[in-house]
């Protein structure tokens, strides 16, 4: 018999994408899946009565306006499934996405968490592939989105997605709770996730203050592990925003033509 699948979905005004979000996982080629909706408060009159009709055919919670931590908590607690996946209202799943996770916990039952490579649309398109992972790598920067699978037995072991982060990373702090102590990564090397950005979206948007304050928070949480594992610099989240700015690479074509000439030695 195939293990029940949870996908939990907080929802937060964004009746406009979660027709969109729930057809890419009804198309889903695994089953069975439950899927929980937990309303985060949401104001916006469509997306009120659009839960309400979902309620005939799913589970809707309500955590209120408490934070996308609380929803995503409430709605795992609430969920029956061997296996979760958190599932953000306006992204989207390729058609094997839980399939092809579960087959990778299939063949390998130490897993704790499988991950796959993303594809971005809306305001920006492109591609995101992840780097090999190891924890340390995590520690300096997050390697996987939250849209990625793990097991409930996992989840057992920690105190869920911690409220205390409600400017964006919730998802990185709960991978390094999650993964800690060796625990293993899968990665499939295919886009099968959907990423969608567009403007005010939380970590899109997060201010350098802000992202200052929750990096601190998260090294104020895990103090021995970073003490513990060696934190390589270039690996760090700031670093590979520094290498990708565009004043770099405008920098590097400036200097490129001097470099045969030796002078930067």
């Amino acid at each position: 018999m195939n293990p029940l699948i949870s996908i939990v979905i907080p929802v937060f005004n964004s009746g406009e994408f979660l027709p969109e979000t729930l057809n890419s996982v009804t198309n889903q080629t695994y089953s069975p899946i439950e899927v929980i909706l937990v309303d985060n408060g949401s104001s916006e009159t469509e997306t009120i009565r659009l839960l309400n009709r979902l309620k005939d055919k799913y589970k809707v919670l309500d955590s209120g306006k408490t934070g996308v931590s609380n929803a995503r908590n409430l709605g795992i607690n609430e969920s029956k499934g061997e296996f979760i996946l958190p599932l953000d209202s306006d992204d989207l799943l390729a058609t094997n996405f839980v399939a092809l996770c579960l087959e990778a916990f299939n063949k390998d039952d130490s897993l704790s968490l499988v991950r796959t490579n993303i594809e971005l649309f809306g305001k920006k398109k492109g591609k995101m592939i992840f780097a090999p992972y190891n924890f340390s790598t995590l520690l300096a920067r997050n390697l996987m989105v939250v849209s990625s699978m793990f097991k409930r037995s996992d989840w057992n072991e920690t105190a869920g997605f911690d409220p205390i982060f409600k400017k964006g990373f919730e998802d990185w702090e709960f991978w390094i709770n999650l993964l800690q102590n060796g625990k293993k990564v899968h990665t499939i090397d295919k886009c099968l996730f959907k990423y969608r950005i567009r403007k005010g979206s939380r970590n899109h948007s997060l201010k350098n203050e802000d992202f200052q304050e929750v990096r601190k928070l998260i090294w104020e949480k895990h103090k021995k592990l970073y003490s513990e594992n060696f934190v390589l610099p270039t690996e760090t989240f700031e670093y590979k925003l520094l290498e990708d700015s565009l004043a770099l690479k405008i920098g590097s074509l400036i200097l490129k033509p001097f470099e045969s000439f030796k002078l930067l030695n």
